[in-house]
This record gives C-alpha cells, structure tokens and sequence, in this order.
C-alpha cells in the first residue's frame, strides 16, 4: 500500500485506535504519533501526496530516535514546507516585542518548552535516501512548528534548550 492509497481507507480523525486497527490489517505498522499525524492528518493533502504518494508504507520502518540540536541544521530545504519552516524559525526575531508567544501560546507547551528544553510531541522525519536524497540528512515531514521553534530558540538565544530531542524517524526495511 503506498501513502497515496490511504484517502481511500476509511481512517477516521476523531479514533486513531480505529484508524491502527484498520491500517494493521493492511499490513502497516507504524507508531501511533505518526499515523495520527502523517497519514490520518495529512493522507488528502495535494502537497504530501505529491512529495510521500508513491512511498510505500510497508517498507517503512519508524524508530523513536534522539537527534542532537545540531542535527536539526541541517535540514534546509528538506521539508514538506521549507518556506514555513523558515518563517517560523524567525518568529523568534520578535521575542522582545510579543515575548515568550514565540515559542508558543498554549501555555501547557510553552511551560514544556521552558522546562524541558524541547516539544511535546516528536515530529516526524524520513531518512532523505527514502525520497531519493542523501542517506543520514533528515527530511521534516510533520512538525514544522516546532522545528522551526527550536531552531529560532537556537539561533536567538531565548531559552536554554535540551541537548537532544526525541522524533520519529522513518527509514527503508531492511531487506526491501
């Protein structure tokens, strides 16, 4: 099954345990963050298709991973919105005019992010050799707010951040 197929399952938005019991029937397996996030949130979208619709997602393999803050430079252009990364990586710019709601608004994720140095929630990566790229270089596909949060934190000094900081990083089976 490739991703492009999921908009033909009935995954439903409000049950991601329905949406898991579905997709295992299929033969997918995946963390339940990235089912709810990548392919029940984003399966129609014409801009995820065009970039994830051929992968396919029994050959994917999803690991919860620790990647170094630096890890996180070197992703540039490889997101699923590169343009939107960067504009919210320079929302920071602004911290002495609007304050901590640069980091964020919700003030559950903003006392995370003081405390803790790092998001709630793993975003979601693929090994950039699964879209054809270089082995090793993360491809962003879900999560660009708060990518593009810590590396404005980083690059304007707000807050102190964590050393490493957990995501999900999909790569090819081996043996595929």
């Amino acid at each position: 099954m490739k991703y492009k197929d999921l908009s033909k399952i009935a995954l439903d938005p409000y049950s991601t345990e329905k949406s898991i019991d579905l997709l295992k029937l299929r033969g997918i397996s995946a963390p339940a963050s990235v089912i709810e996030q990548f392919y029940i949130d984003h399966n129609a979208n014409s801009r995820f298709l065009d970039l994830y619709g051929e992968l396919s997602l029994p050959d994917l393999k999803w690991e919860l991973v620790d990647f170094d803050t630096t890890k996180f430079l070197q992703i540039g252009s490889n997101a699923s919105y590169p343009d939107f990364l960067e504009e919210v990586s320079e929302d920071a710019s602004h911290f002495q005019e609007v304050g901590e709601a640069v980091i964020d608004c919700r003030e559950v994720v903003l006392n995370h992010w003081k405390k803790h140095g790092t998001w709630l929630t793993p975003s979601i990566f693929l090994d950039a050799n699964v879209l054809g790229g270089k082995s090793g270089i993360p491809h962003l596909v879900e999560g660009h707010s708060r990518v593009g949060c810590l590396l404005g934190i980083q690059k304007y000094r707000i807050i102190p951040l964590a050393e490493r900081h957990k995501v999900y990083w999909g790569s090819i089976s081996k043996g595929t």
